[in-house]
Parts: structure tokens; sequence; C-alpha cells
């Protein structure tokens, strides 16, 4: 009988671990309920009882102490002798003053994530994406009409990029690069990364007004606006012209086949001869083992944005629909790698 293992590291069987399985749902709730009520904030300072946290939070404090208990149970708190409760490593995670805080992702995946992956079957069953059909519109168009999710996402998404700017620039030599354009870049915290690493280079920020409005507080806190203007448009109609270099970081994921050539195709159509293309992007294996998270994220964008991840054969047909082709791939630190691509006509 196949096995799997606990999170101590002990033997389960399959049936037990399925059933492990079939109530990550309840996790998933118990720690978008920590995330919700600031929890990970009120024990910074050390243990704290279930009382003071009740009264903390407006909750009733019996069941507040359960939810105490379950969230020990998880690992993320632990209880003392005098039944006070404190934060592990993995409960600190949710603090929002940590750098590396996950609180926004909790807060997204026990609501707005958490609903439209309820609606995984019709997405099975017609192609479509989950989110549209639950909340009647798109991803993008929800979070900018809802600014509280969009808070919790674009800080998330700041989270995720910091620590793949390193592995982007421990990757990739950018010394040969004059004017890098970072097309759909969000609120420059990647393209700020690679301006502060290489002080020779200029950039330009391009994403739709409502998002790089918030990017100029940013980058001159980075101290590299001067080198950085930041435009607002739609990717699918056109980009800037006059840079060498155009960077899409998970940005065609998001998107279908057919959106995601018309970027392509927008991005060829500036790109001078001798220029090059950056896509930072995950690379899906061509067979699935277990645990592959480029999988889950496949699944996600299923989900989430009707976008998909791809293989690397998949790229190279992407691309050359465009007018491009692949020079190189290279494997970075983290679960993503640097797709370097130029004209071929």
């Amino acid at each position: 009988m196949a096995e799997a293992s606990d999170r101590r590291g002990a033997q389960l069987p399959a049936e037990a671990a399925l059933f492990q399985l079939l109530f990550g749902y309840s996790r998933t709730q118990l720690i978008y309920v920590m995330a919700k009520l600031g929890l990970a904030d009120l024990l910074r300072a050390g243990p704290v009882d279930s009382g003071t946290l009740a009264r903390a939070t407006a909750c009733h404090q019996p069941t507040l102490h359960r939810l105490l208990r379950g969230l020990t149970n998880l690992g993320l708190l632990e209880e003392d002798a005098e039944g006070r409760f404190a934060l592990t490593p993995l409960g600190t995670c949710l603090r929002s003053d940590v750098p590396s805080s996950l609180r926004g992702w909790a807060l997204l995946s026990g609501d707005l994530l958490y609903r439209a992956w309820g609606d995984l079957l019709h997405s099975v069953q017609t192609g479509q994406t989950a989110f549209d059909h639950t909340y009647g519109m798109g991803l993008y168009e929800y979070l900018a009409a809802h600014p509280e999710h969009g808070e919790h996402f674009h800080r998330s998404m700041t989270v995720s990029t910091l620590r793949a700017a390193q592995a982007l620039l421990k990757a990739y030599d950018f010394s040969s690069v004059e004017t890098v354009v970072d097309v759909g870049g969000g609120h420059g915290v990647l393209l700020a990364a690679i301006l502060r690493a290489h002080a020779h280079l200029r950039g330009v920020l391009f994403d739709v007004p409502s998002v790089v409005g918030a990017a100029r507080h940013y980058l001159e806190a980075q101290g590299v606006a001067h080198r950085c203007p930041v435009i607002g448009g739609d990717f699918f109609t056109a980009v800037p012209s006059g840079g060498d270099t155009y960077l899409l970081s998970w940005v065609l994921l998001d998107w279908d086949d057919r959106r995601g050539l018309r970027i392509l195709r927008n991005c060829r159509a500036v790109l001078p001869e001798h220029g090059r293309l950056l896509l930072f992007e995950a690379i899906l294996s061509e067979r699935t083992t277990p645990g592959d998270r480029v999988v889950g994220r496949d699944l996600s964008m299923l989900v989430m944005t009707g976008g998909r991840e791809r293989t690397a054969a998949d790229y190279r047909a992407l691309l050359g629909q465009a007018g491009l082709g692949i020079r190189r791939i290279l494997p970075t630190d983290v679960n993503r790698s640097v797709i370097e691509a130029a004209p071929t006509s």
C-alpha cells in the first residue's frame, strides 16, 4: 500500500494521507482567520492568554481559545504551561512587520482565492476562468474595483518579487544592457532592484495607469526614479519604444496564448534588431512528478486569470509566432528561469 509522510515525518497509510489532503480547506481557513484577526502582531512581544487576545480582537473567548489550539496543532503557535500562546517561526511569517510577511497571501487565500477555487469544476467542464464565473469580472478588474483586496495582492506580489529579484540578478548579466523596459512591471520592485545593482542602466516602467501611479514613490525611495520614467498604458495595444531590452516578468502566465501572443508581438514591434526580450517565468516540465509547484501554479492560473504555465516547447512556439527565437534558457535559484529571446525576422 502506498504511504505518505505527515508534517512530523511519520509514515501514513494512503487512506490517512488522502484524508489529510481532503481537509486542506480547514487549514487554509485557520491561517486566514489568524491573519484577519492580526494575531501574529498581537503575539510579537511574547506569550499571551486567550482572554487577553479575545478582548483585543473582540472575539468570543472560548471559541477563540479553540482556534488557538487549532493553530498550535498546525505548528503556527505553541502553548506554554500556563495556557498562554506564542508564535513559532512558522507563525512569525504572518506578522505584518517582517520583510517576508505572508499575511497578505493568507488574507487573499482564505477569502478571494478560496471562493474562486470553489468553482474549479466549472473551469474543468467549460475551460472558462473560475474567478470570472464566481465574481462576474476578471481578477485585475476586480482588484481595481476593490482597493482592499488590491492592496493585499500588490503587497504580496512585492514580497515574492523581492525574493525573485536577487535570483534574476545572480543568473543574468545586465552589464551590456543600456535601457530595460519592464512591461507589466507593477510597482517597479523588480526594475528598481536591477537599476540599483547596475548604475549605468536606464529603465522604463510600463503598466496600466492605476498600477504605475503608485510606483513613483517606491522608485524615489529606492533612489532610481531619475533613471526610470513611468508610463501608463495597455500592453495589449502597444508598449513604449526606446529600449534595447524588454522584460516580461510573471506576465505571460496570466494570459492564454492568444493574448500572450499579442503582448509578444507588441514587444517585437518596438524591439531593435540588436535587442533582446527577457521572459522571467517558470517552465513547466514535459512530464509531471509529485510536488511540482509549477503544476500547482498552472492550475491557479486556470482558476484565477485564464492563463497558464508553459513548457520550453510552448514558449519556443509562442515566441516563434511573434518573430522571436530563444537564444538560451538560464535557471535561477527560485522556481523560475530567464528565457532570453531575440528577433528572427
